[in-house]
């Protein structure tokens, strides 16, 4: 009779209990670089630091794997940028009259680039490459 009382004792507790289940959809990889940062550009070309600040956003479809690096060198551009595999691919582009290209990394909180930068409106076609960090803000 106890195993009885102490059975229907733990049904009734059990059944009182309220389960909630969060849905938060799913995860998207792109939202760990989103936001704004400061940012310490070195450049190996010209052996000169410059400071600024960048905003990254992500393309709108939840499907994409892009991301957008807006005053991407200081020089109020956007270039875009792919998520593949935890690593971050700027394809070579042009914007602003600029020919970018490099890779990055998300580490500790910060975003690592590393990238070339060309001005394609000069006719002396140096590159200068940058290792950047964004330090979120």
């Amino acid at each position: 009779m106890k195993k009885f009382l102490l059975l229907i004792s733990g049904i009734a507790i059990l059944s009182s209990c309220d389960i909630t289940i969060i849905d938060e959809g799913p995860f998207d990889p792109r939202d760990i670089y989103l936001g704004r940062y400061e940012v310490e550009e070195y450049s190996e070309t010209y052996d000169v630091i410059t400071r600024y600040r960048m905003r990254v956003l992500k393309d709108a479809d939840p499907y994409s794997n892009v991301i957008y690096l807006r005053n991407f060198y200081a020089v109020d551009i956007e270039v875009f940028a792919e998520i593949i595999d935890e690593r971050i691919n700027i394809p070579r582009q042009v914007a602003g009259g600029y020919i970018v290209q490099g890779t990055g990394r998300y580490e500790y909180g910060d975003v690592r680039l590393s990238y070339s930068v060309e001005d394609g409106l000069s006719e002396i076609g140096v590159a200068d490459f940058c290792n950047t960090v964004l330090f979120r803000d």
